[in-house]
């Protein structure tokens, strides 16, 4: 299935901003491409990658989506650690203004949203709260591809997740995960007294809240019963809760992968479920 579009790389892609990429598929030219491109198809890819995520890592996603939606625009918005604690409310809306400027301007579009981790599921989160309060309506999207996602929080699984982002080198990475476990202990402790909620659980939440996500929207959660990031058991927990509200599920299921690991080692199983998944949007 990677074809011609194995080939293609970042240049392919028109930075809108630090956090915002867009690739435009080219005009066909043949009767054969026009014969092949099918209207069934996806006009709009959204994908949302992990935290910490190597851009060039993420675009590895393209090719296969090229390959089956030649026609289809590509989306791809980065997530860092970040995002959860630090910035305010005007910089994060300016960051995921531009994406909901290419979805207005294509108003009949139909969409796929492919997220990654609780990175790409706190992306989600914000651009459906953002759209919601600056459109007044809920974002539109036909499709919904959950990859190693949604989690809960836990001290361990959140300490081994930002982790990813720290130096290799073990004189900077130990002291970096020591301030790493003692800076979260102290912001659970902060948010127990304070009766706060943590960012990711709230996430977890609202994702499966009719009025931020549209129940419309076909699911497919993927997701390994190795990961050692996201529980497998709080996916298919937050999968039967979507299902008992309404939405359209899909499980499936890796035994052996890693954490947004599974395309990577099951190319042909991956893509046949994200094909799979459009075909029941028709």
């Amino acid at each position: 299935m990677a074809g011609n579009a194995s080939s293609v790389l970042l240049s392919h892609f028109t930075r809108i901003n630090p956090s915002v990429f867009v690739y435009e598929a080219p005009k066909l030219t043949t009767k054969t491409e026009e014969t092949t491109a099918k209207p069934s198809h996806p006009d709009i890819v959204l994908l949302l990658s992990w935290s910490g995520a190597n851009i060039k890592h993420v675009v590895k996603y393209t090719p296969g989506y090229i390959d089956l939606y030649p026609e289809a625009q590509i989306i791809l918005v980065t997530s860092a650690f970040a995002d959860f604690v630090f910035g305010s409310s005007a910089s994060k809306k300016l960051q995921l203004e531009p994406v909901i400027q290419i979805l207005l301007s294509n108003p009949n579009a139909r969409i796929l949203v492919h997220l990654f981790s609780n990175g790409g599921s706190h992306k989600l989160w914000r651009l459906a709260k953002l759209y919601k309060e600056t459109q007044g309506r809920l974002l539109p999207m036909d499709a919904l591809v959950l990859d190693s996602a949604p989690g809960k929080a836990t001290l361990k699984r959140s300490a081994e997740a930002m982790a990813y982002e720290m130096p290799q080198a073990w004189y900077l990475r130990l002291p970096g995960l020591a301030l790493l476990y003692l800076f979260l202990f102290i912001f659970k402790v902060v948010l127990t007294v304070t009766g706060g909620t943590i960012t990711i659980d709230r996430v977890w939440k609202e994702l499966n809240d009719p009025d931020l996500i549209r129940v419309q929207a076909m699911r497919e959660y993927i997701y390994s019963k190795a990961d050692r990031l996201v529980f497998w058991k709080d996916v298919e927990d937050h999968a039967d809760e979507a299902e008992a509200k309404g939405y359209q599920v899909r499980k499936e299921t890796f035994e052996n992968t890693g954490h947004v690991g599974h395309m990577r080692l099951e190319y042909e199983r991956y893509w046949r479920e994200i094909a799979a998944l459009w075909n029941r949007v028709q």
